[in-house]
């Protein structure tokens, strides 16, 4: 009999057809597509924290209100040794700043509900079935933006066309720039909502990566840094929140 402490990912055959998972010593069928969209997920979360940094810092710039003199006197204060986070070009004002990080925010929202990339809106009702209803819901009401999202992704975001459509999709993005913060405001509560749901998922979610990285050291020959790997999760964190309010 396995140990009550045993939590192991273990492959019942060479074609991954079922999971085997450990936990208490009770034997329960992961079946290969509950598996495949866990893993998803799980790039899907190191992509999330990424983009919530991104806002964080957007926002945060954005917000800045001081006057070049009083941003120089505060860059005047920090040692040597160290860069401030508002050492900027003296002709690059925080705003400034804020809107090139609102280019790569935009950007990212636009790969995460694309269908050819992360599919965050089908990944999240997958996963999370039982809120399934909640999140098509909170999709309705990003859809309209949409083709705006896209189009500034593929001609002024992640990617440069030609002049006349670069600019012309900047242009698009400021003139429609309310109804997608709107929009980006709605995935980013949606997000924060899944990020607390997590802990009803938690025994899940802290096998993946195991059964995941276990593959991939075999398969590179070399040990990941599974703390670091794991820390993009932060379980222990989301399960210390208080329960989310359904996306409604």
């Amino acid at each position: 009999m396995f140990p009550l402490s045993v939590v192991r990912m273990l492959s019942v055959n060479s074609r991954g057809a079922m999971t085997q998972k450990l936990q208490k010593g009770v034997h329960t069928i992961v079946q290969p597509s509950r598996q495949k969209a866990l893993r998803k997920y799980i790039v899907f979360r190191i992509k999330a924290i990424e983009f919530l940094d991104i806002l964080a810092l957007f926002r945060s710039l954005r917000s800045i209100s001081m006057s070049q003199e009083e941003l120089t006197a505060v860059r005047a204060q920090v040692p040597p040794a160290l860069t401030p986070l508002v050492s900027f070009f003296e002709f690059r004002p925080p705003r400034f700043a804020a809107d090139s990080l609102r280019t790569v925010a935009v950007s990212w929202f636009a790969l995460f509900i694309d269908t050819n990339g992360m599919d965050a809106i089908e990944l999240w009702s997958e996963v999370f079935p039982q809120y399934a209803d909640q999140t098509q819901e909170a999709w309705k009401r990003m859809k309209p933006e949409w083709n705006e999202l896209k189009g500034f992704r593929d001609s002024a975001g992640f990617h440069a066309d030609k002049p006349t459509r670069f600019f012309g999709a900047r242009f698009n993005l400021r003139k429609e720039w309310p109804k997608v913060e709107s929009a980006l405001r709605e995935f980013d509560e949606l997000l924060r909502f899944f990020l607390k749901a997590e802990r009803e998922l938690a025994s899940e979610l802290e096998a993946a990566p195991d059964s995941l990285l276990d593959e991939l050291e075999v398969a590179h020959g070399a040990p990941f840094k599974r703390e670091q790997f794991k820390a993009y999760l932060m379980l222990e964190e989301f399960k210390a929140l208080p329960s989310a309010a359904a996306p409604g």
